[in-house]
């Protein structure tokens, strides 16, 4: 990816990637229900965050698989109804699944630095549990199977769920420690969330990467599926700074995750790598992020697969 190709790309994840709103035939989708409330990075006012709940339009009381999903957009923008959300929780709804795509905190664009990245990065990592941790308390009233809830994010949103999977207590980054320190990672949530305790069926990671990978411990079996472009110059699919900046953090992309999981064997995981494949990959950059359709349906046909395998 050249210079141009790279600001592209850059001012595409901070500004173009619009939300949409269209919804699946026999999908039914109910808006903005509150899962949590947090301080988000510089404010000292409580937020609600909320979530948009996708279901099969029939009626029926059979417990249901749930997905939850998370967008990208650096820690900095997002929403949970750009394009590709609406069409992962449309499509998950459509095969017979319960599908969530959530809100988690952002920071404002000037606090973009190494010390932002990884303190907003610790929030939504405490969000990820938080939302997981409310559909197991609530699991009866949205008709979800608590035993087979999986995650799936991309970019940003692969980042906070890996984060929310693999650090302990102990491996919090300084930075988390700071003032105003942040609590546990897995002590936000409603009052009956905070009763549960953290865990999920397995995850879908696109184009994601970790700040260490020996936080990967020998104790976690979480199954994992991970889709990454070899071309990726935002977050490599091996190891380098964020965005290809090196004041950002160094992180470690699919590819050294993929082997930290073979080193300890104790964790289900697959690694799809794409060639020539850049970051965030099935958007069209040219039409205003708009989804490429043949590379949304590969990528979640590996996903439905994965799912499949592992009790979804």
């Amino acid at each position: 990816m050249n210079i141009f190709d790279r600001i592209i790309v850059l001012f595409a994840t901070f500004v173009l990637m619009v939300p949409v709103s269209g919804i699946a035939q026999h999908v039914s989708v109910r808006r903005g229900i509150t899962y949590s409330h947090a301080l988000y990075p510089g404010e000292d006012k409580m937020r609600n965050l909320c979530f948009d709940f996708y279901e099969p339009g029939n009626e029926s009381d059979t417990l249901r698989p749930l997905v939850i999903t998370l967008f990208g957009g650096g820690f900095v923008v997002g929403s949970r109804n750009y394009e590709d959300m609406v069409e992962w929780c449309n499509r998950f709804a459509e095969e017979g699944y319960a599908a969530a795509s959530i809100d988690y905190r952002l920071m404002p664009a000037h606090k973009f630095n190494t010390k932002g990245l990884i303190r907003t990065g610790f929030m939504a990592a405490q969000d990820v549990s938080a939302a997981v941790r409310f559909f197991k308390a609530n699991g009866d009233q949205y008709r979800i199977d608590t035993n087979r809830i999986f995650l799936l994010g991309q970019s940003a949103g692969a980042v906070a769920i890996l984060h929310a999977l693999y650090m302990d207590e102990d491996e919090r980054p300084a930075e988390t420690f700071l003032e105003p320190e942040l609590p546990p990672l897995h002590s936000t949530g409603t009052n009956a969330a905070k009763r549960q305790s953290f865990g999920v069926a397995g995850a879908i990671l696109l184009w994601g990467c970790i700040f260490d990978p020996m936080m990967i411990d020998p104790d976690e079996t979480t199954p994992i599926c991970m889709i990454h472009g070899e071309k990726d110059n935002i977050l490599a699919a091996d190891s380098g700074f964020a965005f290809s900046i090196p004041t950002l953090p160094y992180v470690y992309g699919s590819k050294v995750i993929a082997d930290r999981h073979l080193e300890l064997g104790t964790i289900p995981s697959e690694l799809h790598l794409l060639a020539d494949e850049p970051h965030a990959f099935y958007f069209k950059y040219a039409y205003l992020f708009r989804l490429d359709e043949l590379k949304f349906d590969k990528c979640f046909q590996i996903a439905q697969e994965f799912i499949r395998r592992h009790g979804g």
